[in-house]
């Protein structure tokens, strides 16, 4: 068993522009990096606020692929086509190609060399996707290799992971600081039995690798918040999570310590 590095009762996710002031009540910030200046982040770190900045690990805009020179032939591919993820409006992008390897690898050295504390790999849920299941024997090897490779850019910073959490997981665990599933954890969406079963066997893996284990959902802000943030923190609390619940999307407001919702810039 190994002691967790990152510790702390609250955390909050937010993709949207600061400074937030309500920001600096919570314990760990995930934050998109090109919404702070170095100075509101420095704030931030002085209040006790643990940095974590944002980092897609598989996916990118058109915009990025151009500046990449990354054609078709360098992205995952279904159908006989690329994999686009049309509600983010992203494609996926082979994670053996050598400029996007050398691109991640740069931009996690680049926010730790800024002042990050550690850095949140996004996207990476992508390679358990039953659309490149015929894929997984090389790709789950190749996104490990990934996530070793950020490892490996960022020493001793801390290092957190979205999802991939049935496949990937066991093989990075050793790699990482913390582990979020996200996901909307609706009675509705998902069984009971089989969610408690996936949660019981996250807990035994980060216990085992002292992995501080992150539920995160949106749940908006109407007439039925209050349960379904119930039932949120009740699974958190049952299974030793923090939890964390956005009122909108994760840009555009956040969810106080106090239950309040705070739109952002």
């Amino acid at each position: 068993m190994r002691a967790p590095r990152l510790r702390g009762r609250t955390f909050v996710v937010y993709y949207g522009y600061g400074p937030l002031p309500e920001i600096a009540a919570f314990d760990i910030a995930i934050l998109e990096p090109a919404g702070w200046r170095r100075e509101d982040l420095d704030d931030l770190g002085a209040r006790g606020v643990r940095r974590i900045g944002y980092l897609s690990a598989l996916e990118a805009t058109a915009a990025t692929l151009d500046r990449l020179a990354l054609g078709p032939r360098q992205l995952l591919q279904t159908g006989g086509a690329p994999w686009r993820r049309e509600a983010f409006d992203t494609y996926v992008v082979d994670p053996r190609q050598r400029a996007w390897r050398q691109h991640v690898v740069g931009e996690a050295r680049r926010l730790v060399a800024e002042g990050w504390d550690g850095v949140f790999l996004d996207s990476l849920g992508d390679v358990e996707d039953e659309a490149v299941q015929e894929q997984a024997g090389w790709l789950l090897p190749a996104a490990a290799d990934l996530v070793r490779a950020v490892r490996g850019a960022i020493g001793d910073r801390l290092l957190l992971q979205n999802n991939g959490i049935f496949l990937l997981l066991p093989l990075v665990a050793p790699l990482l600081d913390g582990i979020c599933w996200e996901g909307s954890f609706a009675p509705a969406a998902t069984g009971g039995a089989w969610l408690r079963m996936v949660l019981e066997q996250i807990g035994k893996v980060v216990r085992q690798e002292g992995i501080t284990p992150l539920l995160l959902s949106e749940v908006p802000a109407d007439e039925a918040a209050a349960g379904r943030l119930g039932q949120l923190e009740d699974l958190a609390r049952r299974y030793g999570f923090l939890a964390y619940a956005a009122p909108l999307d994760y840009a555009r407001a956040i969810r106080t310590v106090d239950g309040q919702v705070v739109l952002g810039r």
